[in-house]
């Protein structure tokens, strides 16, 4: 009965040497670590004013705001100041997040032909008509990762910013600004 009990004994020791054997390479069958990665929160769509515009008008006269150009309209993204190797990454990111392509600069080449009545703005002496295009607003969060010897996910946040950047496709509309 001594020499059962033994052999149980010694089948458990064992048996516990390769389960331990096991759980070492389990440990690192964890995610890559360690990692950076971005969130990309708080989003939003926003018209922001391209280059093209008009001249300024008093706006209690009243008429009429017209446009009539060949030129490129731009846009820039704004937010990447300091992170500039990384727009990037983030701006991929935040088009995978919207569902649509946004990158740091949109431009296009047209004759532009628009006209707008004026409007009158309480508290404010001046208009213009200017075209603007579709951008997306999102805060971008960096943050490193790594997983610890029990596969435990820890994360740190190394930066929050927020972007405008606009879409790749052709969103325009003109409307007015005032002053």
């Amino acid at each position: 009965m001594l020499r059962i009990a033994s052999a149980v004994v010694s089948t458990v020791v064992v048996a516990g040497g390769v389960v331990t054997g096991v759980a070492a390479p389990a440990s690192a069958a964890c995610a890559p670590s360690p990692g950076t990665g971005y969130h990309i929160t708080n989003k939003s769509t926003v018209s922001k004013p391209t280059n093209l515009h008009s001249e300024w008008m008093y706006d209690n006269l009243g008429g009429t705001l017209t446009y009539n150009h060949t030129k490129t309209a731009t846009v820039s993204a704004s937010g990447t100041a300091g992170v500039e190797a990384e727009a990037g990454v983030i701006f991929a990111k935040a088009s995978t997040s919207f569902s649509v392509t946004v990158g740091k600069t949109w431009s296009k080449s047209n004759s532009w032909s628009y006209s707008i009545p004026a409007r009158n703005k309480a508290g404010k002496t001046k208009v213009r008509m200017t075209m603007f295009h579709e951008s997306k607003k999102f805060k971008a969060t960096k943050y490193t990762y790594y997983y610890d010897g029990h596969c435990k996910y820890h994360e740190t946040k190394k930066w929050a910013k927020w972007f405008v950047a606009p879409v790749k496709k052709d969103a325009n509309v003109w409307g007015l600004e005032w002053k």
